[in-house]
C-alpha cells in the first residue's frame, strides 16, 4: 500500500474552475481514513497551497513556489526554504530586460512587481479556496486574500533588489513572443544557474538550480521514513515531470501534455473528470486495481 500521495493543484486538485470537487473531496479524506498521508506539491504561494490543504485536511508538510518552500500544514509556517541567489537574481534580470520580457518574483506570500496592472492587482483573489455559489471579488474572500500582499517595486526591479535584498523563492518571466521566450529559456538553461520549468503557455518558472517539486518530496520523505517505492504522484505539467518519474506510482491527469503522460506510470482522467479520485479508488484504496508491496 502507499503511505503518501502528493498532488499538484492547477489542472489536478482543482478542476476548471478552480476548485477541489466533492468528490475529489471525498476520495481524498476515505484515503486518508486508510492512514495514507495525502500533500500538496504546487507553483503556487504557500499560502494558496495551504488553504486548499487545509479545507481537505490534509496530514503532510506541503510543498509550495515549486519545491523552493515546504511549510507546515497545521499552521502554514515555513519549515525550509531554498530561495534565488542575490547575485541569481540580477543576472536573471539583467537578461529579462535585455530580452524585453515581463518578470515578477515570489517571496513568501508576497508578489513583488515592477507596477501594478489589472493581472497582478487580482492574484492574492486568484489563489483563494473558491467557493461554489459565492462570487469570486474582494469582498467575499477578504480573509483569504490578505494573507498574499502584492508590492509594487517602483518601475525598478534593480534598485529595489541592490536596496532591500528581498527574499526570492521564485521568478515567472511571461514572454507573448515564442521565438524570443524560447530563446530566453535556452539562454538561462545553459548557464546551468537556475531550474526552469514550464508552467503555460506563454510563461516559465525560475528557480534556484536543483528546486524541484520532486526533491523538496525526497527531503520530507527522507525525514519521515517513506520510501519513494510507497508514494504516489500526480500532476499534469512540466513541473511535476520529475516528481512523477521519481515515485513509485506517477500519474499523469488526461488534460496533462502528451510528454507528461508518456512518461507517468499510469493515466487518470481529466480535472474535469475527477481524475484525481478516479485515480485514488483505481490505485490507491484497499479496494483499489493496485498497491505497492511494503515488503
Amino acid at each position: 500500500m502507499y503511505k503518501l500521495l502528493a498532488l499538484d493543484m492547477d489542472g489536478t486538485l482543482l478542476n476548471p474552475d478552480k476548485m477541489i470537487t466533492p468528490h475529489t473531496m471525498a476520495a481524498i479524506r476515505r484515503l486518508m481514513q486508510e492512514d495514507v498521508l495525502v500533500t500538496i506539491a504546487s507553483g503556487r504561494f504557500p499560502a494558496s497551497v495551504w488553504l486548499h490543504a487545509r479545507e481537505v485536511g490534509m496530514n503532510f508538510p506541503l510543498v509550495a513556489l515549486n519545491g523552493a518552500v515546504t511549510l507546515d500544514a497545521t499552521t502554514g509556517e515555513l519549515l525550509e526554504g531554498a530561495p534565488l541567489l542575490y547575485e541569481q537574481v540580477l543576472s536573471l534580470l539583467e537578461r529579462i530586460e535585455e530580452a524585453g520580457a515581463y518578470v515578477h518574483f515570489y517571496g513568501y506570500n508576497v508578489l513583488y512587481v515592477r507596477e501594478l496592472n489589472d493581472m497582478n492587482r487580482r492574484w492574492p483573489l486568484n489563489n483563494v479556496v473558491v467557493r461554489p455559489h459565492r462570487e469570486l471579488n474582494e469582498a467575499n474572500y477578504r480573509d483569504q486574500t490578505m494573507l498574499i500582499q502584492v508590492e509594487d517595486v517602483g518601475g525598478d526591479f534593480r534598485s529595489f533588489v541592490q536596496d532591500r535584498h528581498p527574499v526570492f523563492y521564485k521568478a515567472a518571466v511571461i514572454c507573448p513572443d515564442h521565438a524570443s521566450r524560447e530563446q530566453l529559456y535556452e539562454e538561462l538553461e545553459r548557464q546551468g544557474s537556475y531550474e526552469l520549468s514550464r508552467t503555460g503557455t506563454l510563461r516559465f518558472d525560475v528557480n534556484a538550480a536543483g528546486v524541484t517539486k520532486r526533491g523538496a518530496l525526497e527531503r520530507l520523505c527522507a525525514q519521515y521514513d517513506i520510501r519513494r517505492e510507497l508514494v504516489a504522484a500526480a500532476g499534469d505539467y512540466d513541473n511535476d515531470l520529475d516528481m512523477l518519474q521519481w515515485a513509485g506510482l506517477g500519474i499523469a491527469m488526461g488534460n496533462a501534455e502528451l510528454h507528461v503522460k508518456e512518461r507517468a506510470a499510469v493515466v487518470t482522467g481529466t480535472n474535469r473528470e475527477d481524475g484525481v479520485a478516479q485515480a485514488i479508488h483505481g490505485y490507491l484504496l484497499h479496494s483499489g486495481l493496485t498497491a505497492a508491496s511494503e515488503s
